[in-house]
């Protein structure tokens, strides 16, 4: 695993832990644990070679950033029902849904390139 790998699988360990353990006081330090499990997730999808960021870190970035986005935007909806005291409009049910559909898709890249990148170090080894 390249270095840059590594690191973000440490930066992103300890986000989830600091986001698990605070999460319960203040729901907005709950983003910090779904940040960390983005990183962790670039970081298990890393291609080989000398470039580790390649398709499968990309759309998982792309999916955890459409995660995150629709995460702080659910929580903001939310909050303004709650100050207002009014019901929480639609708009948060389609958020929500967004939320999960990107957290699908990034979990599917995630999978996808740990195989590719298995495979390709198993072809490698038999070529070699």
């Amino acid at each position: 695993m390249p270095l840059g790998a590594r690191r973000l699988v440490l930066i992103g360990g300890l986000a989830i832990a600091v986001g698990l353990v605070a999460g319960p006081f203040l729901f907005g330090l709950q983003l910090i644990a779904v940040a960390g499990m983005v990183a962790v997730s670039v970081a298990l999808s890393h291609g080989t070679g000398t470039s580790w960021f390649t398709r499968w870190p990309r759309m998982t970035t792309a999916a955890g950033g459409a995660w995150i986005a629709a995460t702080v935007s659910y929580w903001l909806t939310i909050k303004a029902a709650a100050d207002a005291a009014a019901p929480v409009s639609e708009a948060s049910s389609v958020l929500f849904y967004i939320g999960v559909a990107a957290f699908v898709v990034m979990a599917i890249a995630v999978l996808a390139g740990t195989v590719a990148r298995f495979r390709s170090r198993k072809l490698q080894a038999a070529k070699a």
